[in-house]
């Protein structure tokens, strides 16, 4: 409605200011040095361009309810039709001007011949030509624009479902891989798997409520890595040894939920699980010198190259933070001295 209200306003801006526009040009032109004639050859000058201005109007309007405008192929042959009923409307007008206003000077001059007749059918078919010119560029350029506002919002809407589908392949796999850990528990310590099941409630809620607004803080995405860290522990007890390390100016960066979390699920998954001695998770967030929120996730041992669950993971969280926040976030897999490091790269401003 309020892009309708605009380019109504607009159209008629543009129709004053160019009729209006000729006006001022033919009255500064005149050579009427007789105050009385002056007079009425402004007057004169005004009604033509009043039926100028009225005319193009209702032009417009035949235009829109035939299309002529509206494809590609134009009806060159209907429209040069028209804009010739307009030059010889016109034409009149201006000759009826000039028997109201000026007791018919223009025909009674006998210097005026029929070239001057037919130069001003001319004239007034070539101002109607650039008006119809100018009208069918202002469509052309709104239609441009309205497709691109179309193409945007169509952008938009497959950006939200892409990361909706992203965020439901991510919170099953959670889920199980907590209900796996917590089942080992039910028999061996029934007050342990209790405890752990209302700590897994607590993040899926936590996780429900995210889910409404696309993004949390870092600091809530690492409170809920410790909630899971926590249900791990139970289980593998001494196995998993923890330590996270973050600068707490960093706790309010947004960021994607769930992408440190997948990490710290494959650390776990194919670090801890996989290894009898103690294994060191270690999570830190540091800001870089080019400004940017480095989040790394090591555990100790080696890049399992066959892992298809770890690269599907990590596959998911390059998408999601390059869909949400911009060209800048990344995150990157490496083998460095038996350590795996994951590597989450966040803007520090926010999301894209």
């Amino acid at each position: 409605m309020m892009q309708e209200q605009s380019t109504q306003r607009d159209y008629w801006l543009c129709q004053l200011a160019g009729w209006g526009g000729m006006a001022a040009i033919g009255l500064l032109t005149s050579s009427q040095s007789d105050t009385e004639q002056a007079l009425r050859f402004a007057l004169a000058k005004t009604f033509c361009i009043v039926t100028a201005f009225a005319l193009s109007h209702l032009w417009r309007l035949h235009l829109k309810r035939r299309a002529w405008l509206a494809g590609t192929a134009l009806p060159l042959g209907r429209l040069g039709a028209g804009l010739s009923v307009l030059a010889v409307a016109q034409t009149g007008f201006l000759l009826l001007a000039d028997l109201l206003f000026r007791d018919g000077a223009l025909l009674r001059d006998p210097g005026t011949s029929m070239i001057d007749y037919v130069l001003l059918l001319v004239l007034w078919f070539v101002a109607f030509v650039a008006w119809t010119m100018c009208y069918a560029a202002a469509l052309a350029r709104r239609r441009a624009r309205q497709a691109e506002l179309a193409r945007l919002e169509l952008e938009v809407s497959a950006k939200d479902a892409e990361l909706r589908a992203l965020q439901f392949q991510v919170n099953p796999h959670f889920f199980f891989n907590s209900l796996n850990s917590i089942r080992s528990l039910v028999y061996e310590d029934a007050q342990a798997a209790a405890h752990a099941l209302g700590q897994l409630a607590g993040m899926m809620r936590q996780r429900l409520q995210a889910g409404q607004s696309g993004t949390i803080t870092l600091a809530e995405e690492l409170a809920a890595v410790s909630a899971y860290l926590g249900i791990e522990k139970l289980r593998f007890e001494e196995r998993l040894a923890v330590s996270i390390d973050v600068d707490p100016a960093l706790a309010a960066t947004p960021l994607p939920p769930m992408v440190v979390q997948t990490l710290v699920e494959n650390a776990v998954k194919h670090g801890v699980e996989r290894m009898v001695a103690p294994c060191q998770v270690r999570i830190s967030a540091r800001l870089d010198g080019d400004g940017l929120v480095r989040v790394e996730v090591r555990n100790q041992g080696r890049l399992a190259a066959s892992s298809s669950s770890t690269r599907l993971g990590l596959a998911n969280a390059v998408r999601r933070l390059a869909l949400q926040c911009g060209p800048q976030a990344g995150c990157v897999l490496a083998e460095e001295d038996g350590w795996v490091l994951a590597t989450v790269t966040l803007p520090q401003g926010g999301v894209a």
